[in-house]
């Protein structure tokens, strides 16, 4: 008998009992990631514009943005909306060191994604919308590095070697340290600098664009511009919530 593989499946048993079998948000024993009752306080975005997926009071619809000028990636996919306790939670992992809370909301964004693509080709790579260097030392970490390859991870589970790559190296860079998106207003951030990114690497043909949260879309818009103009022929934009508008 091979005790020492023996001891390590026990231990890992153990392990996934005691800290994996419950819900990470209520710490309520339960099989998934998440439970029942928290997934039921969860302010899914259920009525959004059909493109770029911003809250609207009418389902199906394109928003007047998307009316004037159709985004240039392919599709969007964005299950939540940016209030409530999903706000709280990316906040608590951006500004409060709450890495703990990545697992989670990987977990249901990639539930997400797995049912939207259940049709369709998924993309060849995954890439993230990053910070900038001095953000990140500031932070301590990169909070869309960390959910990107916690979120690849997620789906590597489901989908084995059709799971799109995540590059060692993100092609896509940060090289002007523009002001903190949630600090400005929405005017400021849609005549905000667009030249704040550039792409450093040869990238796939279909790509998904990974982002924790879509305010405007000018970020998303940016780099999806920059994307297509590198080579890539489809841009898929993935993020965990759309922020809606105050009026909304």
């Amino acid at each position: 008998m091979d005790w020492k593989k023996l001891s390590t499946e026990k231990i890992t048993e153990v392990y996934y009992s005691v800290f994996l079998n419950q819900c990470y948000l209520c710490n309520t024993k339960c099989k998934n990631t998440v439970c029942q009752a928290c997934l039921e306080g969860l302010p899914l975005n259920v009525i959004h514009c059909h493109r770029c997926k911003r809250p609207t009071h009418h389902t199906n619809m394109l928003c007047g943005s998307c009316q004037t000028t159709s985004p240039t990636y392919q599709r969007c996919i964005a299950p939540y909306r940016f209030e409530g306790i999903i706000k709280t939670l990316i906040h608590s992992i951006k500004f409060h060191q709450g890495t703990h809370y990545i697992r989670p909301l990987t977990y249901l964004l990639s539930e997400h994604l797995i049912e939207s693509y259940a049709a369709e080709s998924w993309p060849d790579q995954i890439l993230y919308v990053p910070s900038h260097p001095s953000r990140i030392k500031e932070r301590g970490f990169c909070q869309t590095n960390t959910m990107s390859n916690q979120l690849a991870k997620n789906l590597k589970r489901h989908l084995g070697e059709k799971c799109p790559t995540i590059p060692k190296h993100n092609p896509l860079k940060k090289v002007k340290n523009t002001q903190a998106q949630h600090s400005l207003s929405r005017k400021e951030r849609l005549t905000s600098p667009q030249s704040s990114y550039e792409i450093n690497a040869p990238i796939s043909k279909h790509v998904a664009l990974f982002d924790d949260v879509m305010t405007t879309g000018s970020t998303i818009e940016n780099c999806t511009t920059l994307l297509l103009k590198a080579g890539a022929e489809r841009v898929d934009v993935w993020v965990i919530a759309r922020t809606p508008d105050k009026a909304h």
